[in-house]
């Protein structure tokens, strides 16, 4: 066991959001909450991201107060892109309405 409130279990939990976030954007590009919101992450080509990528965007976010200095970055680019997306070279695309029938 890790005692709490150590440096190892930070960083075992930072190793824990960071699995949980490249796992779910390599396998269906989306979170439980972007699936929510219907958002997803892709590559700039619209495929998914690979492991280094989707590592390089956590790490990038994670360094940048858990993505809020990216989303303010969003609100001054031009292109309305996060910083962290910007710099990982991905989008996160807004998925349309499912169509109930």
């Amino acid at each position: 066991a890790i005692a709490a409130g150590t440096v190892w279990f930070e960083l075992y939990l930072l190793a824990v959001l960071a699995s949980y976030f490249c796992y779910c954007w390599r396998r269906s590009g989306q979170t439980v909450g972007m699936f929510a919101w219907r958002l997803m992450l892709t590559d700039l080509n619209g495929k998914r991201v690979d492991l280094t990528t989707a590592l390089l965007r956590f790490l990038i976010a994670t360094l940048l107060g858990f993505g809020v200095l990216g989303l303010l970055w969003a609100l001054v680019d031009i292109d309305r892109v996060a910083l962290q997306d910007r710099l990982s070279k991905t989008r996160v695309l807004r998925l349309p309405k499912a169509v109930k029938g």
